[in-house]
């Protein structure tokens, strides 16, 4: 017998509830297994890895007080340094795909605090972080050879007053991660100009959404190259002028995504790079991040 017309709606709503409570623990379900696969694969290859290091000091002490040939110890630290890349390119892939399962808390977000102290942020690790050898044979002498040396001090910053940034729709911590990000980037390869120079604009967009724009004067790059650089471990610059391990900007991509945005990036060779960033604004948020 047919279930009578007045209950058909309430009928049709409990079936809805239903199949998003079921969704929700598959859902929950395989978030978990990827947690699981996450830490299985991370004590899997962290381990290999810890042992390559541990024996290679030993090895190394060995062959310092056997008074070997020099070259063998320059092998042995070739070795390491391979090592501890690569423990670093697992540390960063684990935490990429932990993007996917991670909680968001979107909401209402004022730029301006957040911007500054990811400036400042970014200038503490600059200061602290090594400058390669040919970065530094390239700079000027009145710019000191250390990472704090003076040619911090010399970057012209372009930055909008923090009361005249809007207010954004986001998480937090990882609209912070992302600006962080990108004014690394931005100090990192212009630490070469003269002086260097770094501006962040923002501006209202279409559709209720809020385009901020990060430009440097450094390397740059080929612009049909761009695409490659949020794609994992893609570097268009060798280690040994620009550190790094190219995840910087995948794991952007990821995080600006979950907060229902996009990313782009543009750049001519020794010309600089713009980084243009779009998130809703406050006022139009944009889907549950804490879903994707």
């Amino acid at each position: 017998m047919e279930a009578p017309r007045s209950d058909l709606p309430n009928e049709a709503g409990r079936v809805q509830a239903d199949e998003v409570a079921r969704l929700r623990m598959e859902l929950d379900a395989a978030r978990q297994e990827q947690e699981a696969f996450l830490r299985a694969v991370s004590h899997d290859l962290r381990a290999p890895v810890r042992h390559i290091l541990a024996y290679g000091r030993l090895l190394r002490e060995t062959v310092a007080e056997s008074n070997a040939d020099p070259e063998a110890l320059q092998f042995l630290d070739t070795i390491a340094q391979a090592g501890q890349q690569l423990g670093g390119m697992i540390d960063g892939l684990i935490q990429l795909g932990r993007i996917g399962a991670a909680p968001a808390t979107p909401g209402p977000v004022a730029l301006g605090p957040v911007l500054q102290s990811a400036v400042a942020a970014a200038r503490t690790a600059a200061a602290a972080a090594p400058s390669p050898k040919s970065a530094a044979a390239k700079a000027p002498a009145s710019s000191g050879e250390g990472p704090a040396g003076p040619w911090l001090d010399a970057v012209q910053w372009d930055l909008p007053a923090a009361e005249a940034c809007p207010v954004l729709w986001a998480d937090a911590g990882w609209l912070q991660e992302v600006l962080v990000a990108l004014l690394d980037n931005a100090l990192k390869f212009s630490r070469g100009a003269q002086p260097p120079r770094i501006a962040v604009h923002v501006r209202p967009a279409p559709g209720d959404r809020v385009d901020i724009t990060v430009r440097d004067n450094g390397a740059g790059f080929p612009a049909a190259q761009a695409g490659q650089l949020f794609q994992v471990f893609q570097r268009l610059h060798p280690a040994s002028q620009f550190e790094g391990l190219g995840l910087g900007l995948a794991r952007c991509r990821r995080l600006v995504a979950r907060m229902g945005g996009t990313i782009g990036i543009s750049a001519a060779p020794h010309q600089g790079c713009t980084v243009c960033l779009q998130l809703p604004a406050a006022g139009a948020p944009g889907p549950d991040a804490g879903t994707g």
